[in-house]
């Protein structure tokens, strides 16, 4: 076992899998319960780096919160239902549940410095011919001990099997019809009273292929910049660089995207924050593309040798502390994700790949 890794019964304790079933509150009340205590401790994370990066006070962010309600409220009802269970379920307001997962549309621009690299195969760049997607997720470590999965299986709509932080409804996923969405922050513009990006996967990660996942992005009001990589089991993968007003495809080349914090898109890459933001960006694009054309078939076993790769550290695809950061700013890899979208499961590590062995977790692992 690596230096610093963590047993695996210890790695399913710190990324526990909730199961969530039934109509939208029971599902959002089962979240709250069992969750209590991490959404406290994520709500507190969240106050302090909204006020740090914003400049926002507690009550301040709980009165902004506000405006993406009624949109909320219009594109995804039984969302805002599951997220009034989530609130009755730890005990804590609604406001404070919709600020974790307005988080990034709150911190923006200036907190929003967190990096994620993603990266999607098709069938025609990997051994067994399946689509495989793999992300680092880059951010606050505090987050390794208040985040989960959730087997999410609704009233209407397919299986899901979601990673959030605890007190979301989404960030990475997959579902039983074989469609998987990774995601990376992007920055422009502003933030609009559109539907917040988490709220944004869930609503994406509900749909039944690419094709109707791209239509719902693009009639969606959307809050922020963001970008979204989407598989499927069909073979499709496409990247959707979103803004509140923007759409564009990326679309693969030599069957495979990859993408980081920046925008790949000409016209959108004119009114792009990310590069100043977020100056290593670029070069971990480059890093991951070179790597990926290395090789002509990758499987899941290979990619992480791309997803432990410390070139340009600490700023790299495996990221690690910096501590000339400011402390608000500070990050590392948090977890990493390979999907599977044929086994409907992920392989994922708590920490950085480098330090912790991948662990299993599959969509119907509790039957």
């Amino acid at each position: 076992m690596p230096d610093g890794s963590v047993p695996q019964k210890d790695l399913m304790s710190l990324f526990p899998t909730i199961k969530l079933k039934g109509d939208p509150f029971s599902m959002g009340f089962a979240h709250g319960r069992a969750l209590a205590r991490q959404i406290r401790t994520n709500l507190s994370l969240y106050f302090d780096l909204i006020h740090a990066s914003a400049g926002l006070e507690r009550q301040r962010a709980l009165q902004l919160v506000g405006r993406f309600r009624p949109v909320l409220a219009e594109a995804a009802p039984t969302l805002m239902i599951e997220m009034e269970g989530i609130a009755q379920g730890a005990g804590v307001s609604l406001e404070s549940v919709l600020v974790l997962n307005a988080r990034s549309e709150l911190m923006f621009p200036n907190g929003l410095a967190g990096e994620c690299t993603t990266f999607g195969l098709t069938g025609e760049r990997t051994i067994n011919g399946r689509t495989l997607l793999a992300q680092n997720w880059d951010w606050n470590p505090r987050l390794k001990g208040s985040s989960a999965f959730f087997i999410i299986e609704p009233a209407q709509g397919p299986r899901i099997l979601a990673f959030a932080e605890a007190g979301q409804i989404c960030k990475i996923g997959l579902n039983e019809n074989g469609l998987g969405v990774l995601l990376n922050i992007l920055i422009s513009r502003d933030v609009e009273p559109g539907v917040p990006i988490h709220a944004l996967l869930r609503m994406i990660i509900g749909t039944a292929d690419i094709q109707e996942a791209v239509a719902l992005a693009r009639k969606t009001p959307r809050a922020s910049s963001n970008h979204a990589l989407l598989g499927d089991v069909r073979g499709g993968i496409i990247g959707l660089e979103l803004t509140p007003m923007t759409v564009a495809e990326i679309h693969p080349t030599s069957g495979a995207v990859v993408h980081t914090n920046h925008f790949c898109d000409p016209l959108l890459s004119k009114t792009d924050w990310g590069p100043s933001v977020i100056p290593d960006s670029s070069y971990r694009l480059d890093r991951a593309q070179e790597l990926i054309s290395a090789k002509d078939r990758w499987d899941s076993d290979n990619l992480k040798r791309i997803l432990t790769d410390h070139e340009n550290g600490p700023s790299s695809i495996c990221r690690h502390l910096d501590f000339s950061d400011p402390e608000h700013k500070r990050m590392q890899t948090v977890a990493s994700f390979i999907l599977d979208l044929f086994g409907k499961r992920m392989e994922v590590t708590c920490g950085q790949p480098c330090q912790n062995h991948y662990y299993d977790v599959n969509l119907y692992q509790s039957e």
